[in-house]
């Protein structure tokens, strides 16, 4: 069972740890969901460029790089930054949900309550996300990226679990009062130890 999220630090610091806690995870999670999605479809297993696809959805069509953006190191087109901060937001808005609804209701260890947060995100990103782009966009999609090719259902699953675990964990930790804490370093109070030893006669 993980500690109690709520003792310590005052209502200051809950409020504080409340805050930090989904706004930390939703941006950790997010970075590793988008390396697996984004992972997959460079290695072949998927036809679905996510990033650029939700970038896309976001921003409308893509235009052609400036000298401006050459110089700022965005390559392609400049839907990609606009994908990246568009998951960063959805990771952001899942956790806030896993804070104000699945913490509270499901009162078990961090690993547990990551169950439905995996759920939720598969939802989102095969349901929701799919859903919409399909609509959208004249190549297919569909339900879980089922007309995207490859093993598309199977990496929209695992990197929706990969997300939940994640994002489940950093929350978990973020909400505890002891891992704010400063803990005295192990290894510096030995060498101290070590530095205070008079030398032997």
């Amino acid at each position: 069972m993980s500690a109690d999220p709520d003792a310590g630090g005052g209502s200051l610091g809950r409020l504080a740890r409340a805050v930090v806690a989904p706004l930390l995870s939703g941006f950790v999670g997010a970075v590793v969901f988008l390396v697996m999605m984004q992972g997959s479809f460079h290695r072949g297993h998927t036809d679905l460029d996510f990033n650029h696809v939700l970038g896309t959805l976001v921003q409308g069509d893509a235009r052609e790089v400036g000298s401006t953006d050459e110089a700022l190191g965005v390559i392609g087109d400049t839907v990609g930054p606009t994908g990246l901060w568009s998951t960063i937001i959805g990771g952001v808005l899942l956790m806030v949900i896993h804070e104000l609804v699945i913490v509270r209701v499901v009162r078990r260890p961090w690993l547990v309550q990551a169950v439905p947060l995996a759920i939720l995100t598969m939802l989102a990103v095969g349901v929701l996300f799919c859903g919409v782009a399909s609509a959208r966009f004249d190549t297919p999609i569909g339900i879980f990226g089922a007309d995207a090719g490859g093993i598309t259902p199977l990496v929209i699953v695992l990197s929706s679990i990969g997300f939940a675990i994640v994002g489940a964990r950093v929350h978990d930790l973020a909400r505890n009062a002891a891992w704010w804490e400063e803990r005295p370093d192990p290894m510096a109070e030995r060498l101290e130890e070590v530095a205070g030893i008079e030398p032997a006669d």
